[in-house]
């Protein structure tokens, strides 16, 4: 049975406990602390090309959006441990493989998530940790404290010598969005396996897809899309819960 909350969502309404291809931006957001979220990594080409945001999640491993991987993706490297785009040539892995979700649909944007196996496993230390998985098919608590992580622009319009990307990682805090209010302002079907959070002054944009949303320390979901003008929708994220046999398969298989 669904409780209800109270939320701040531009004004107060009320929200359902059971909340759930364009890029989803930080918008209204700030610069992390040095190390605060060493989870964080990007996937970019031979070219220094940032293509979308990631996640940490066991030495070998990195998670990001399924759509994140193109066919003009010749060659994809991954960069952990560092919050500035300038420190990134020292932090580079190669990647071994990609793994698309099987059932990924690129119209719909649904099971929009993929999982990255790099060649070598990286060291932990204080600036590259992975972040906790949710256990299997839990619902997040509307009381949640949830936050999303990128690279992407901060405002819209705004593009900086690197075109869609702040050359700082950013961090908001987003409140967690019912799938029927949701549902309601997106085009595209929000299904079970989707999270929506965030409104027009806190959200994510352009360029943070593939990123985490991070509720409790624990990442819930995957940036997967939004609107093209940011903050006009709520940012749609791939529930990670709905996927822990499938992750769970892909890294026993690839051991």
């Amino acid at each position: 049975m669904e409780r209800s909350c109270i939320v701040l969502l531009g004004l107060l309404l009320a929200c359902s406990c059971h909340a759930g291809k364009q890029d989803a931006l930080i918008l209204g957001g700030r610069r992390v602390q040095n190390h605060s979220r060493p989870y964080m990594a990007i996937l970019e080409s031979d070219y220094k090309e940032i293509l979308c945001d990631g996640f940490l999640i066991q030495p070998e491993w990195v998670m990001t959006a399924a759509h994140c991987r193109s066919s003009r993706n010749m060659r994809v490297l991954i960069v952990l441990g560092v919050e500035l785009l300038s420190e990134r040539s020292n932090h580079i892995w190669d990647i071994a493989k990609f793994y698309q979700h099987p059932d990924y649909d690129s119209t719909t944007l649904e099971n929009d998530i993929m999982l990255v196996q790099l060649n070598t496993p990286v060291p932990y230390d204080n600036t590259v940790q992975p972040v906790k998985l949710p256990q299997q098919d839990r619902e997040i608590p509307c009381t949640a404290a949830c936050s999303t992580a990128g690279w992407g622009r901060t405002r819209n319009g705004d593009k900086d010598a690197s075109g869609m990307h702040s050359q700082v990682l950013q961090e908001v805090n987003v409140t967690l969005v019912p799938r029927k209010s949701c549902a309601s302002l997106h085009i595209r079907k929000i299904t079970r396996n989707m999270i929506c959070a965030g409104n027009k002054e806190h959200n994510a944009c352009q360029g943070d897809s593939g990123g985490p949303l991070v509720c409790n320390g624990v990442a819930e979901g995957v940036v997967s899309f939004g609107s093209k003008k940011c903050g006009k929708t709520p940012t749609v994220y791939t529930q990670i819960s709905r996927y822990l046999p499938w992750i769970n398969e892909v890294i026993k298989s690839a051991s």
